[in-house]
């Protein structure tokens, strides 16, 4: 088995190694990259290429983890290379944006029968509309041993085997969509209780409570709650200016999908983030 990423940074020299170490061959190109993209790939047992087009053409699975921003163009300049491989995105992008990337890989192929001698019995050609597209997410930290990636797709349950070479994959549905909805979602509640719990804090500290604060907390919320609080807390603040654009795009999502709704909560978790000083 081959597996070839575009884009190498985090995600993939991580994946790229937990791969590797497990028998795959793992390929990627790094011209024109950064500087530290071309260091990850040097440390890394990939194997670097000269082109998109040899990795797309040469690897059974694609994975597609350069940015939200590049995502669809990437799909867009290499969904022709596909043929009988498996195009997994792993961007953060929107279920809109995943849809437009889903269609750019559907393709019909006729799967012809065998013609019975009687005709009778023949059957009519029929079209095969399997999409080479997969929908994926890696759901917590990519640093996680391993990281859970979940699958949406007509192909996306061919990837399971992957789970025998060091991943943990689950597969979602036959629908592409649906894991870049549920990552949505599960984004809405976790940086709605990131922004939450700043403010908590921040108004513990002006009363001199904080230590107090996470010890009653912690008494329902679970012993470890202080600590994970913090680092919560911490990573918010130090990349608010991300998680705010994030929760931009999940609102325009939101009301593009149901423009006679409110989004009361997540409204004010974006003011919170943007409200952050830089």
């Amino acid at each position: 088995m081959i597996v070839g990423f575009i884009g190498f940074g985090e995600v993939s020299s991580t994946l790229s190694n937990i791969l590797s170490k497990n028998g795959v061959k793992t390929v990627t190109v790094v011209k024109g990259r950064s500087n530290k993209t071309q260091e990850l790939a040097i440390k890394s047992n990939v194997q670097i290429l000269d082109s998109y087009e040899t990795l797309i053409k040469g690897s059974d699975i694609i994975i597609s983890a350069n940015s939200p921003f590049n995502a669809f163009k990437v799909a867009e300049k290499y969904a022709d290379f596909i043929d009988d491989n498996i195009y997994i995105d792993l961007n953060n992008v929107s279920p809109d944006t995943t849809i437009k990337i889903a269609n750019l890989f559907e393709k019909e192929q006729a799967i012809i029968e065998e013609d019975s001698k009687h005709k009778f019995f023949s059957k009519n050609i029929e079209k095969d509309l399997r999409n080479s597209f997969v929908d994926g997410a890696i759901i917590g930290k990519v640093s996680n041993n391993p990281p859970l990636i979940l699958l949406s797709g007509s192909k996306a349950e061919d990837l399971a085997i992957l789970n025998n070479y060091g991943l943990n994959v689950m597969v979602v549905s036959k629908i592409p969509g649906d894991v870049s909805t549920l990552k949505t979602l599960r984004s809405i509640y976790t940086k709605g209780v990131s922004a939450l719990l700043m403010e908590t804090v921040e108004i513990a500290k002006s009363f001199d409570l904080e230590s107090q604060l996470f010890e009653i907390l912690s008494m329902t919320e679970g012993e470890k709650f202080e600590s994970k609080a913090k680092s919560r807390i911490s990573n918010s603040y130090k990349n608010s200016k991300r998680k705010s654009e994030e929760i931009e795009e999940i609102l325009n999502f939101l009301r593009n999908r149901f423009p006679n709704k409110k989004f009361i909560m997540t409204n004010a978790s974006n003011k919170k983030f943007h409200s952050i000083k830089k």
